[in-house]
């Protein structure tokens, strides 16, 4: 690399010092490579009062830090850049040519120089790379093919930003409707603790946990990695609410689906079984942010807070009764889900393309 580029990293001004901060020159750290705009601005006074360098649209960026290193990029906008991040300018190779190769050996790079995760790159070990290069008529095709690969992954990309926004504006749709004319109701008129029937646990696929952050029931259950022990573990049933108890503050519930029937969970997992509204429709209320922040009044304990069934049964919650309401609500909320998974699965699919090409056609 040294002998077809030259590098330069960056630096951070001071940061007790305001004068150098909320500028206009955006300040652009190994984290942001990817984007098109920053967190932090600096000021000119930033700028020539430290070891920030200034980096031009088009420019090449390669993440020296953090949970991003060995990521490079294009740069997307002018700007200034930090110790994290090493600016690469080819002295004839076309800049993403450069990025792509760079791409391909990204893993190779970290498994040598980052053991364990742990540890830097550095200017010189991004020098010492050794890059097969293509041929200036290899270049010339490789440049378009990759360049509308790169634009179908960023509209596909962009259309799954924007289908996710249509799906959480029609979240705060129903909160609102459910704040405006719903009726106060505690949980335990829906919700009930179901027999504990005790499983005969034979393997660690029988298990169930739940996920943090759930974005739609059939998500919301995975089957558990954790080792059996002594734990007590109890069947759960089709249409039953799941949640932990030490992370529901979190986001943490689920509604088992058809495919997991059967299936047990601990008691860190407990099961109540819904009745008297549709299960969809409290689950989509249920798994609401605000609902989380509830959880959090009243979970108990020192360290990791638990909260216990009998606390979460005593909650309440405003809901539109109407049954027809409710139906259309679900009905809408998983036509959306479903579009977001089907998109996220064209977002994966091109950059798999991207990926076999990349091994394919740089040798």
């Amino acid at each position: 690399m040294g002998e077809i580029a030259t590098t330069y990293s960056g630096g951070t001004p001071k940061a007790g010092n305001k004068k150098y901060y909320n500028g206009l020159i955006p300040f652009i750290r190994s984290g942001e490579i990817h984007s098109n705009k920053t967190e932090l601005f600096i000021s000119e006074a930033g700028l020539k009062n430290s070891s920030a360098k200034m980096v031009t649209k088009g420019d090449l960026l390669y993440a020296l830090y953090g949970a991003t290193s060995g990521e490079v990029d294009i740069s997307k906008i002018n700007g200034a850049i930090n110790q994290a991040v090493l600016a690469i300018i080819p002295k004839q190779y076309n800049p993403y040519i450069i990025s792509l190769l760079l791409s391909k050996k990204k893993d190779a790079i970290l498994s040598k120089y980052l053991q364990g995760g742990q540890g830097n790159l550095s200017a010189e070990i991004v020098k010492s790379i050794k890059l097969i290069l293509p041929s200036k008529n290899e270049e010339s095709s490789l440049y378009p093919l990759f360049k509308v690969l790169d634009n179908l992954l960023s509209l596909q990309q962009r259309k799954l930003e924007l289908i996710s926004a249509l799906e959480k504006g029609l979240g705060q749709i129903i909160k609102q409707q459910n704040n405006k004319y719903g009726i106060t109701f505690s949980l335990n008129n829906f919700l009930e603790i179901p027999p504990q029937i005790q499983a005969r646990i034979k393997n660690k696929n029988q298990l169930l946990t739940v996920k943090l952050n759930l974005q739609g029931i059939a998500r919301g259950v995975q089957r558990d990695t954790l080792s059996l022990g002594s734990t007590k573990y109890f069947i759960r049933h089709t249409g039953e609410l799941i949640f932990g108890k030490q992370n529901i503050f979190n986001g943490s519930i689920a509604l088992i689906t058809k495919e997991f029937d059967g299936l047990a969970t601990s008691n860190d997992v407990p099961s109540l079984k819904i009745s008297n509204i549709n299960p969809q429709f409290l689950f989509y209320l249920l798994k609401n942010p605000d609902f989380w922040k509830h959880t959090e009044l009243i979970a108990t304990g020192t360290g990791s807070k638990r909260v216990h069934i009998h606390d979460l049964l005593k909650l309440h919650i405003k809901i539109i009764p109407d049954a027809k309401y409710q139906a259309k609500i679900v009905s809408l909320s998983r036509n959306f889900e479903k579009i977001v998974l089907n998109q996220q699965i064209i977002v994966k699919e091109c950059e798999k393309t991207k990926q076999f090409l990349l091994q394919n056609l740089f040798i």
